[in-house]
């Protein structure tokens, strides 16, 4: 699919896919990015995909940083978290270009069965609430290696709130704060090198608009489904995404390619 011919095709994937992730953001705190990006990759490579989310991923995270309980005390007290993920996004992010969609393809399908492994297994260990300075920059850290490069990190902060035991509402405020507080050096890395692009701008706000009525509507929905069971067909989703994205990049690097073995 081409942004610059197909503009209908185009509004149409960008709709359906933040309206679904708007959703699952509206339910979970989480899960914009990812949820977007599976489903746009789809139609268009990940490095377009990244692109197209770089938009619809900063508003809708301001939208849910401001619904927060209170901003200034998140700030005071992730702070080590959010500079050490700033700072690593802002390194990462400069070579997503470079590294080609194959590799940012499979660093994303990782990212993603990561999430789907803790979401399904579990992740019961309890952090020393003394050592939270140091596991608040160890895991800023690698999500800023994951954000920069596939412009997800949600795993390591969902690793680390589980960690801290908290409330789900402190999960979603949280949340909310650190991956918007990321939006601002991948928006600098992706604009610098090109991932995003002018003409992808009027797709963005687009997205943004359908993701805050996605994420409005799975508001309402929180406490009204069978969560259980909505994590699961998502976890399935993610799965089945991912290691078709693995396929793919295995077939593309001609690893699958039966013809080289003769």
């Amino acid at each position: 699919m081409d942004i610059s011919t197909d503009s209908n095709e185009v509004a149409l994937m960008i709709s359906f896919a933040f309206l679904m992730a708007g959703i699952v953001k509206g339910v979970l705190g989480i899960g914009l990015p990812t949820t977007a990006i599976t489903i746009m990759t789809f139609f268009v490579s990940p490095l377009m995909a990244l692109g197209l989310n770089l938009i619809p991923m900063t508003v809708t995270n301001i939208w849910q940083f401001s619904k927060a309980d209170d901003p200034r005390d998140l700030i005071k007290n992730y702070k080590y978290f959010a500079i050490s993920l700033v700072v690593f996004i802002l390194i990462t992010s400069f070579y997503a270009n470079e590294i080609g969609d194959n590799v940012v393809r499979l660093i994303f399908a990782i990212a993603v069965l990561l999430f789907v492994s803790l979401q399904i297994f579990g992740f019961s260990f309890k952090m020393n609430p003394k050592r939270d300075s140091l596991w608040q920059t160890s895991l800023g850290t690698l999500g800023g290696i994951f954000g920069g490069a596939a412009s997800i990190w949600a795993v390591p902060v969902t690793m680390y709130l589980l960690m801290k035991n908290v409330k789900p509402k402190q999960f979603v405020d949280v949340s909310g704060f650190l991956i918007m507080i990321g939006c601002i050096p991948v928006s600098i890395g992706y604009i610098a090198t090109g991932v995003f692009q002018p003409n992808m701008f009027i797709y963005g706000a687009l997205g943004s608009v359908i993701g805050i009525i996605g994420f409005q509507i799975g508001e309402k929905l929180r406490n009204k489904i069978n969560a259980k069971t909505f994590r699961n067909l998502l976890l399935v989703f993610f799965s089945f995404s991912a290691i078709n994205m693995i396929i793919q990049s295995f077939l593309n690097f001609g690893l699958f390619d039966i013809a080289n073995l003769f």
